[in-house]
């Protein structure tokens, strides 16, 4: 997931935090989550995502419209998300 690992980047730098593990730490899950997120095993839980958004001070809609368009391969979800997305 491109835009979940774009988000843990950022919040790695603007936190200046060294590592996945001092991540896993401040997001309060295990290192191996983190590191599941990074291969792309599967994607942070909601509460997460928003912790995220949260500390990047980021628009909640869009970053849930950005994380639901890298989770679906329905084409149809997919535009319905390209359609409704806000500006």
């Amino acid at each position: 997931m491109e835009y979940l690992n774009k988000l843990l980047d950022d919040v790695k730098d603007r936190y200046n935090i060294p590592s996945d593990y001092a991540l896993a730490q401040k997001l309060e899950v295990p290192r191996a989550t983190v590191s599941r997120w990074r291969q792309n095993k599967n994607c942070a839980e909601w509460d997460v995502i928003f912790k995220l958004a949260d500390l990047l001070q980021l628009d909640d809609q869009n970053v849930v419209y950005n994380i639901l368009a890298e989770k679906t391969n329905n084409p149809r979800v997919i535009k319905a998300l390209e359609c409704g997305r806000p500006a």
